[in-house]
């Protein structure tokens, strides 16, 4: 148990260094899962945040598919010409890696199904990677539940401890 208790102490110290030598064990115990339950919801949250600015890339380049779509001739050709926000919406596309031919203004049929085809394998590519995420949070979440059942299954045991040992001391 003394073994135990040191382990505790040392890890409460890397926590926080400020921290007095002599603390109950309930205390340390308290301090450690509160930290491990902070960081990990600190973690959960960053990886909200980016899967959000992921998620919104796609409704982006969902967006511009419909609106190439729209603006599809019936011989299937593409003109941006007058159309500001198509070409806004072409233009990010070299940010999601997509290669256009600078101020090309109109697309035959096989190059506007080439860009389609690149749109969608980008779109593709960005919804495996939000799968992937998806998976980090939900262990994350299963890391935090655990964490906070390991703290209670610790807890119990020393509040129990606590009582009996005061139930000793009244003689009953």
């Amino acid at each position: 148990m003394a073994e135990k208790t040191e382990e505790i102490v040392k890890l409460a110290k890397e926590i926080n260094p400020d921290l007095p030598d002599q603390m109950s064990l309930e205390t340390l115990v308290l301090l450690i899962n509160t930290e491990r339950l902070k960081n990990l919801q600190d973690s959960t949250a960053n990886e909200f945040k980016e899967l959000k600015e992921r998620q919104d890339k796609v409704r982006k380049l969902h967006e511009l598919l419909q609106n190439i779509n729209r603006e599809t001739s019936e011989k299937g050709e593409l003109s941006l010409k007058n159309k500001t926000e198509l070409i806004d919406g072409m233009k990010q596309l070299k940010d999601h890696g997509i290669s256009l031919k600078d101020d090309k203004l109109s697309y035959s049929r096989d190059e506007r199904e080439r860009l389609i085809e690149n749109i969608k394998m980008t779109i593709e590519d960005l919804n495996v990677q939000n799968d992937m995420q998806l998976q980090k949070i939900t262990r994350l979440t299963n890391e935090r539940y655990e964490s906070y059942q390991m703290a209670r299954s610790i807890l119990k045991p020393l509040h129990d401890d606590k009582h009996n040992k005061a139930r000793a001391m009244s003689g009953r």
